[in-house]
């Protein structure tokens, strides 16, 4: 194939990629996962707000997400280094406002980026190692899965991290060729920031450490190359992680995610992520044909295969609670699609079944994922906007959304996100001075009945936190 139709193909699939992306890019962070995604906005928002400071990354919450009764109240937030941070920050506050695009659009506009150009650094990987067809099918698949749709539209450092260690894999795969110094620095560089972002990067550099295996075996250990690799890939991650401790009530408990539940290699294990996620959500069932065909098709990206179910074993638990866990595997999903695809399509009637199979998957994916992009709970936005406009900026709340920050993002304020402890405790310790609320529990009728409503509706309720005057008249003459 021409170099000129390659890269116009390529070019095509990058565009109709970024196009459907766009379906619902304006959403209310309040859809799948907004949690997660309000998580690592508000930590956007406060580099804007307070200013930008990469060791000291703040977010909405003052709750105890660290499972040993640490309140937070700087709001410390010490889990990925905020490189997606950075640059979210930097697409929202140097781009002219001149179509007022908000800072939410601007956090899925980061995701939406590094999907485009991971798509690329597939088709160029696949094209080294086999044919330039089969990397524009994976860059295909890569960008089309609906599953890999909606994860790369989202509010979360996940897709950059696929960026950042594809183009990794990338830059070593030319070192293997041309041996040239600074190739093997852009290696480490985007090694390195891959496991800044998400530390389960590592993993997915496991070709690199089999390259040095295959060719030097113990050998490997006398490297320089090998060591500064490797050291580059951890070094700054340790650093990171010893930084953090310093701060115990920011580091969230994430131990639970390798096996918290016991789950690994059970039946269940096997059943939810093999069949309920990469059977069903990834690849709709019909994929599993040209999946397992890959397999046996894979050669040079098996370590690659390797890597992804070691991910998988280690990060058990949270790879079965949370479907986003399984966006970096999509990359090597998508490699595998392609040879599997190009292994079975040997004549015509071949081709047109595998054009069947990929259709059917495609729709059967899309009807599971559609789902997603629907806004779980409108009333979060509209009580949200009610906050924003009565409350001062600086005002501290409690927004209950079953621990969800969801909610608590929406008021553009600081605050908890449940009842830890008596409102007047919450008060004199911390200085909140307002509750919103969705829903009227038994909770909320109770500090109605003591405090100041300022706004009530069938949907929300916004009250301060300064007692009723006639508050204890009332209770006496209970």
């Amino acid at each position: 194939m021409q170099h000129k139709l390659q890269y116009l193909l390529l070019a095509l699939i990058v565009i109709f990629g970024f196009l459907v992306r766009m379906y619902k890019i304006d959403n209310p962070v309040a859809d799948w996962h907004s949690w997660r995604q309000a998580d690592t906005a508000s930590v956007t928002r406060n580099f804007v707000d307070l200013g930008v400071d990469l060791l000291h990354p703040r977010f909405d919450d003052f709750s105890d997400t660290s499972g040993r009764g640490l309140f937070n109240p700087d709001g410390y937030r010490f889990v990925e280094f905020p490189v997606f941070n950075l640059i979210h920050y930097s697409f929202y506050t140097l781009i002219p406002k001149t179509y007022n695009l908000s800072l939410e659009y601007w956090g899925r506009m980061t995701s939406v980026i590094s999907a485009l150009v991971s798509a690329v650094l597939i088709f160029l990987l696949v094209r080294r190692h086999s044919r330039p067809f089969t990397g524009l099918l994976a860059a295909f698949f890569y960008l089309f899965l609906p599953f890999n749709i909606y994860f790369t539209r989202v509010i979360l450092p996940d897709p950059l991290m696929v960026t950042l260690y594809l183009a990794a894999l990338n830059f070593f795969d030319v070192w293997t060729i041309n041996h040239k110094s600074y190739i093997l620095i852009l290696t480490a560089l985007f090694g390195t920031l891959a496991v800044l972002v998400k530390p389960v990067a590592l993993f997915f550099l496991l070709p690199i450490t089999w390259y040095f295996w295959h060719r030097y075996k113990i050998k490997m250990l006398n490297l320089r190359h090998f060591w500064v690799l490797h050291l580059a890939f951890v070094l700054p991650f340790a650093l990171w992680r010893l930084w953090s401790f310093r701060y115990p009530q920011g580091v969230p408990a994430s131990l639970w995610l390798l096996n918290g539940d016991h789950i690994r290699f059970r039946p269940a294990f096997f059943r939810w992520l093999f069949g309920e996620r990469l059977g069903d959500m990834i690849l709709g069932h019909w994929g599993v044909f040209p999946l397992s065909l890959g397999l046996f098709a894979a050669g040079s990206f098996l370590p690659w295969v390797i890597g992804a179910l070691a991910y998988l074993v280690v990060f058990a638990t949270g790879n079965v609670r949370h479907d986003y866990y399984q966006i970096p595997i999509i990359p090597i999903v998508s490699i595998l699609l392609a040879l599997g695809v190009i292994h079975f399509a040997t004549s015509w009637t071949k081709k047109a079944f595998i054009l069947f199979v990929i259709f059917m998957m495609l729709g059967m994916t899309w009807y599971d994922i559609r789902g997603n992009y629907q806004v779980n709970n409108w009333s979060i936005i509209r009580a949200g906007q009610a906050v924003d406009r009565l409350l001062p900026k600086d005002a501290l709340v409690v927004a209950p959304y079953n621990g969800d920050t969801a909610f608590l993002y929406q008021t553009k304020r600081r605050g908890f996100t449940h009842l830890p402890m008596p409102i007047k405790d919450l008060k004199d310790r911390y200085g909140i001075g307002y509750y919103v609320s969705v829903t009227y529990d038994p909770d909320t009728r109770a500090i109605m009945d003591q405090y100041t409503i300022m706004e009530q509706n069938p949907e929300f309720v916004i009250i301060k936190l300064d007692e009723r005057p006639d508050y204890w008249q009332r209770k006496r003459l209970e």
